[in-house]
Order: C-alpha cells, then structure tokens, then sequence
C-alpha cells in the first residue's frame, strides 16, 4: 500500500470514526467516549458494546455513502484542540512581540485566548473536512468488532475496515 493510498485510508477511517461516534451519541451512549484512526481500522472508546458498535460504525457507513458527509465533522475531534491551541500560541507569540514582562505577557495571554476562542473551531472543522477525513467511503467495508480492552463500565472497541476495490 502506498503511503498516498495509507493516509486516505486513514483519513476514511477518520471520517467513519467521527459518524459511529456521532450515532451512537443520538442513541443515547453517554459521554466519555472517543476515538483513533489507522490505516487498518479504528478504535472507539465509550461505555457501548462492541456489539453495540459494530451496529453504529455500520449504520454511520451506510449514511456516509447516502450522502451525509457532515456526520465526518467532529465539533469534538482532537483536531480542534490541536488548531486552538497552534493559534492561541502564534497569538501569544505575535502579540507579546518578543518583550518579557508582566504586561506583554498579559496581553500576548489575552490575544492567545480571544484568537483560539474565535478561531480554533472554525479553524479545526476547515482542516477535518479538507486534510484529515474522506467521504469517499463506498468501497471500504468494515470488519467485526472487537473489544481489546475494559469491561462492564468503559471498553476499547476495534474495528477493522479494507478497501474492496483497490
């Protein structure tokens, strides 16, 4: 597999990862939860069975490929953090313009929060839908899922995904 063909894989398994998430979020799975794409599959960790999200992953699949691309947009995706917080430092960095102090780090603090508040969501959901997932899901099918860790209260669940038609 090449390395262009790997990171579209995970950046299909990225957007199926956010659906499955965002299904079972509407059928009731509460928070904590979240999840980690590869080029082999994801891993979601919530307080839902495998079984549970077997049925979610293949269900997000399905409204993926009949057009839902929005449910591939995380407002909770570690990407936006990522962003915010790449933004409050440049921010921070810019506006204390290199003086020490208490003041210039008071205002480049100031400047850090207002810009990653305004702009690190906005900015997070740009790159999900430009760079770190892929809609393109018709010919990914998904494997069994599996929990690979926990118990009664929080589990790690595996799902595995390929391309049929490489």
């Amino acid at each position: 597999m090449s390395i262009l063909s790997s990171i579209n894989m995970v950046r299909r398994n990225h957007a199926i990862e956010h659906a499955t998430v965002t299904v079972l979020l509407e059928r009731g799975v509460s928070p904590p939860m979240g999840g980690y794409s590869i080029p082999s599959g994801f891993v979601i960790w919530s307080r839902a069975s495998p079984e549970d999200v077997s049925d979610a992953a293949n269900h997000a699949l399905e409204l993926l490929r009949s057009g839902n691309s929005d449910l591939a947009i995380s407002p909770y995706c570690g990407g936006n953090l990522v962003a915010t917080a790449l933004i409050g430092g440049l921010a921070a960095k810019v506006f204390a313009g290199g003086r020490r102090g208490f003041w210039p780090t008071v205002r480049g603090a100031v400047a850090a929060l207002v810009f990653a508040g305004a702009l690190g969501r906005p900015t997070g959901m740009f790159l999900q839908r430009r760079f770190t997932t892929l809609v393109e899901v018709d010919a990914v099918a998904l494997g069994t899922a599996r929990r690979l860790l926990g118990g009664s209260r929080m589990s790690v669940v595996w799902v595995g995904s390929e391309i049929l038609d490489p």
